[in-house]
């Protein structure tokens, strides 16, 4: 199984968005702040040219690391019919290529709980007690190191 990765539009990140993020709320829910903005880079990862993964990336700095350059991963999204499969890590693999490219020091997210155990796979560490966000649930702050 042979995956491709490209940059996509904001819109393109949508579907995946709701069918796994936003699952039973309005669509207008997977807009994000920045979406839209030059800086922000969202990849889609395509099986024979069906988009099955999703990730945006925005220049946003978190206060809990003191690196200068950083980029937040959200909205990562894998369709759930190719979930298991190391999509996700390899859409993640392929994001911190770009941004090593980028200069990026570090790369960070919001994890949702039941995430937190792929993230540490791949290297990202845990450095939050649990929070909530709001109609979303339990989430750990994480990061990972790029240079």
């Amino acid at each position: 199984m042979s995956i491709d990765f490209k940059y996509i539009s904001s819109a393109e990140t949508k579907d995946l968005r709701h069918l796994v993020l936003r699952q039973g709320k309005p669509k207008s829910s997977c807009d994000m702040q920045g979406d839209e903005l030059e800086s922000t880079k969202h990849i889609g990862a395509f099986l024979d040219s069906k988009c099955i993964g999703v990730l945006s990336l925005f220049l946003a700095k978190t206060e809990r690391l003191p690196d200068s350059s950083q980029y937040q991963l959200r909205g990562m999204a894998v369709h759930p019919e190719h979930q298991g499969m190391n999509i996700g890590k390899k859409l993640i693999l392929y994001s911190v290529k770009e941004l090593q490219k980028m200069n990026t020091e570090v790369v960070w997210c919001n994890a949702r709980e039941i995430a937190v155990g792929f993230y540490k796979k791949i290297n990202f560490e845990v450095i939050s007690n649990q929070f909530e966000i709001p109609d979303v649930g339990p989430h750990y702050l994480m990061f990972k190191k790029l240079i």
